[in-house]
């Protein structure tokens, strides 16, 4: 055999060895999606957050795992990156520290956009302050760190005074119109509020 036949049989052998490593789908795999509701909620609902796990008006309440209250968790997603990310921070007192796992899972939910993988929600029938909006309210806004600490206190008279804000609120899914800064609600919350909106927010 010839040298031109030997290299002509090697280059063959090298383009198909490369050709089959493009054909490796394992190889480019995307990396997968952090589940908020799977992942994120049982590490915030567990061991690490305590206070905010024990029923207690001290502090935002993480513990009510619906489609509802995991607003609470969801605006406070840029702290949680930063408790992952920097040893010892944590915005209330006490060093609060999450494992080196958990850590990992939350800072690359934040990176892959800090979404609720949830589905969608339909809201009917009547929507009360008393019933829908009080609940979320006292779980995901109200706190020493927010509404009725630092934050001025909201009720049913101030809410309905503030119905352009809502408006505003509400329409923008959190990103404008809150004195404090964006917050990130779920599609069940928009919607509550939208329709107690529209129903000319009954007491």
């Amino acid at each position: 055999m010839n040298n031109k036949i030997k290299i002509l049989i090697l280059i063959s052998a090298v383009v198909f060895t490369i050709a089959s490593c493009y054909n490796n789908k394992e190889d480019i795999l995307a990396l997968p999606t952090i589940s908020f509701r799977g992942e994120v909620v049982p590490i915030i609902t567990g061991g690490p957050c305590g206070c905010h796990n024990n029923g207690s008006t001290r502090a935002v309440q993480f513990s009510h795992v619906d489609t509802i209250f995991n607003d609470a968790i969801l605006s406070r997603k840029s702290k949680f990156d930063s408790m992952a990310r920097f040893t010892g921070y944590h915005p209330g007192q006490g060093v609060v520290e999450f494992s080196a796992n958990e850590k990992i899972i939350i800072k690359t939910w934040v990176l892959q956009g800090g979404k609720d993988d949830a589905g969608g929600c339909t809201v009917t029938g009547a929507i009360t302050y008393t019933a829908k909006i009080l609940p979320i309210y006292t779980t995901s806004c109200k706190g020493a760190t927010c509404h009725g600490g630092i934050a001025v206190a909201l009720d049913y008279a101030r809410l309905v005074s503030k119905k352009d804000v809502l408006t505003t609120i509400v329409n923008s899914g959190g990103n404008n119109g809150h004195p404090g800064g964006a917050m990130s609600l779920s599609t069940c919350t928009v919607n509550i509020f939208k329709e107690w909106l529209n129903q000319g927010q009954p007491q």
